[in-house]
């Protein structure tokens, strides 16, 4: 997300004093398996107008790691040497 929100900056010209960003997961079990919530705090500093606010905001949302974690997820575990 940090690498996104960097690149978009850099690409569309907006001067970022700070990029933080907080993930918080939260697991809950429930009868069909457990889910798991990420809370995420983006902090970009001081400066930016509400427009390049949004811009950084959605492309954070929309980064290529945040699509593959908002799908369904799953494991095929294997041993080494198998197909």
């Amino acid at each position: 997300m940090v690498l996104t929100i960097s690149a978009v900056a850099e690409n569309k010209g907006i001067a970022l004093t700070q990029i933080v960003v907080d993930v918080e997961p939260h697991i809950m079990e429930a009868r069909d398996g457990m889910h798991t919530t990420f809370t995420t705090r983006i902090n970009l500093g001081d400066g930016l107008t509400n427009r390049e606010r949004t811009i950084l905001f959605n492309s954070a949302a929309r980064c290529e790691v945040h699509k593959l974690l908002s799908g369904t997820i799953t494991f095929d575990h294997r041993w080494a040497g198998e197909g």
